[in-house]
């Protein structure tokens, strides 16, 4: 039969527009703001992350539409091509706490920093569910599996195993994830295959947990307020164990803290800020 007429297809076709949708508005937006806002202080950055956050949670919504119609091995192949594609056109965005809480205990990152991409990615994780359901809504029309999503307005967490199971997955997972995301990246021919790493410990969480998190981000956007937890056990499963498990990574890998400047390297970066600002 042809594949453009196969119904099986259907639900792939609709992941894909949506998808490319999804990424094609981000990209235009991005250009927006590299065009029009200055790269000065941190507003470029607050809106990078917002878009990008945006994009990547938004997405999260529609593998269901993938796990349901097409099982584990196509959702860890989306799961791993979305990242892929994020990491591609996010501009640096990281739309995951994790890393940037990992900077900031190191000394990387200040705190004006920090509460600048944490607030964009709270944002944006509030606004993904509303795009979702908007682009559910507005292609339903043309397409069944996003007319039953736009209609399903239930959000029921089923849990495979016990509370204790579940948090050791958290925890454990990201402190696995941070370790094998070090190794790959002291390997520049394997950094390709760090968001496959990502995606194949989702895909296992997703087996044997049912209900996996690793981001905080990704799981506020799409699992808070669901039934089968309350908002403490939420934050608790979802927020601090994998913080405390990325962190531990980062401890365990040794992330460096900068190198203090020197008096000269001091006075040197003064005079090219004030030479900076003459020549505005």
């Amino acid at each position: 039969m042809d594949v453009l007429t196969n119904e099986y297809y259907f639900p792939l076709y609709s992941a894909l527009g949506y998808f490319a949708l999804v990424f094609g508005l981000g990209e235009i937006a991005r250009i927006l703001t590299a065009k029009y806002v200055s790269n000065r202080g941190n507003s470029q950055l607050f809106l990078f992350e917002l878009i990008g956050t945006i994009q990547m949670c938004t997405c999260v919504y529609e593998n269901g539409v993938i796990f349901k119609n097409y099982g584990f091995p196509a959702i860890f192949l989306c799961v791993a091509l979305l990242l892929t594609a994020g990491g591609i056109f996010n501009r640096g965005a990281l739309t995951n706490c994790a890393p940037i809480f990992e900077q900031y205990v190191f000394g990387n990152l200040s705190s004006s920093k920090l509460l600048t991409i944490l607030s964009a990615q709270l944002i944006g994780a509030t606004f993904a569910s509303k795009f979702a359901y908007l682009i559910w809504n507005l292609t339903s029309p043309y397409s069944a599996a996003h007319l039953e999503n736009a209609n399903n307005l239930e959000c029921i967490l089923h849990y495979k195993q016990t509370a204790g199971i579940v948090i050791g997955f958290e925890i454990i997972g990201a402190f696995v994830v941070r370790l094998v995301i070090a190794q790959l990246v002291a390997r520049p021919a394997l950094i390709k295959l760090i968001p496959f790493a990502i995606s194949a410990y989702l895909t296992l969480a997703l087996y044997v947990v049912g209900v996996p998190g690793l981001n905080p981000i990704v799981a506020t956007a799409r699992l808070y307020g669901c039934q089968g937890i309350d908002g403490s056990s939420f934050m608790i499963l979802y927020w601090i164990c994998p913080v405390i498990g990325w962190l531990a990574g980062a401890y365990v890998v040794g992330q460096k803290k900068p190198a203090k400047k020197t008096a000269k390297e001091v006075k040197a970066e003064k005079k090219l800020k004030a030479a900076a600002k003459k020549s505005d």
